[in-house]
């Protein structure tokens, strides 16, 4: 889905607020630019084939073997890997959710099959594809739910985007549980840890047999040079790097209740800092057009997650003032819409 993703920034030329992105955008990055400028010369030599000492980093921090941990091109690579590796079964999709998983499931002939709990995971699915926490509703399945359901059906293999943990206080199941089962396979995103999507940085974690399955498929030097030393920086200087999860959790609490205050808007319960919405009146596109021309602010037009309609968007929440910036847009829009 090439040009369906949320962040469409490149298509405006004067917005000042992006809330369509779910990455945080406080971060102080002067740090990893001063690192990467004095490396640019490495851009002349290849990079390693399979960025073993990232592997070998990522493993000590998550208390993983390296044979339990690959790095991929983002958690994109990761999802078209696992569809590749697993061609031709019958996924099912717990949705609505990240539509890059069926896009993967279709390239490689998976029967689709779509859910929308757990408990109705058919008995005869042979992958379950779940994005937790989830995006676009920000919601979290419980860990013990998950755990049970997972040893419950050895035959059924979760593929678990755990793109967004970093935004959520409620339990998850971790890397190492999930590496200690042969039906686990975890897709993680340094873009959202981070906040460094240009980068296209993410790993999976897993059983070894399911990496090996995964790296034959892997094509040499997915990721740059400068994309593993940023990767390597990064981990490095975690503690600069430290989300305020709570802060944002409030926040999102806050807005959702301003929200749905304005009479026109339904808001989905969030367990991370991702507010879904619904329009009462008009559509999600329109309000979208007129947030950017006249306020330059964007919000993702969620239309095209599966199960949701015209009227729903998405927005990832930011500071107080500039979340107050937004509200305020809103309202004055769908005021103009009443008259």
């Amino acid at each position: 889905m090439l040009y369906g993703h949320g962040d469409d920034l490149y298509r405006y030329g004067d917005i000042r607020l992006n809330f369509s992105s779910n990455v945080y955008s406080h971060f102080d990055h002067s740090g990893l630019y001063a690192h990467l400028a004095g490396r640019l010369a490495t851009v002349t030599n290849y990079p390693e084939p399979a960025p073993a000492s990232l592997e070998e980093r990522l493993a000590t921090i998550l208390s993983l073997e390296p044979e339990q941990v690959m790095a991929t091109n983002g958690a994109t690579e990761a999802i078209y890997l696992v569809a590749q590796a697993y061609s031709g079964r019958r996924s099912a999709i717990l949705a609505p959710t990240f539509s890059e998983y069926a896009d993967a499931c279709r390239l490689s002939d998976h029967l689709i099959l779509y859910i929308e709990r757990l408990a109705d995971l058919p008995a005869d699915a042979q992958l379950l594809w779940l994005c937790n926490p989830n995006n676009p509703t920000g919601t979290v399945v419980d860990h013990d739910a998950l755990l049970n359901c997972i040893d419950s059906r050895p035959q059924t293999l979760f593929v678990i985007d755990a793109s967004y943990a970093p935004f959520t206080q409620r339990p998850l199941l971790t890397p190492a549980e999930g590496a200690r089962r042969t039906n686990v396979v975890m897709l993680h995103s340094m873009t959202k840890r981070f906040a460094v999507p240009g980068l296209r940085l993410g790993y999976v974690t897993a059983n070894a047999e399911v990496i090996r399955l995964l790296r034959r498929r892997q094509m040499p030097w997915s990721i740059g040079s400068l994309s593993q030393l940023a990767a390597l920086y990064l981990l490095e200087h975690r503690e600069d790097y430290a989300l305020p999860t709570a802060q944002l959790i409030s926040e999102c609490q806050r807005m959702a209740q301003a929200l749905q205050a304005t009479g026109m808007i339904d808001v989905h319960p969030s367990d991370t800092h991702i507010l879904l919405c619904r329009l009462r009146q008009g559509t999600a596109a329109g309000l979208k057009e007129r947030l950017a021309r006249r306020h330059g602010l964007l919000i993702r037009d969620a239309a095209n997650f599966r199960g949701l309609t015209p009227a729903h968007f998405r927005i990832a929440v930011q500071s107080p003032e500039e979340d107050d910036e937004l509200l305020r847009a809103i309202e004055c829009e769908i005021s103009s819409m009443d008259k």
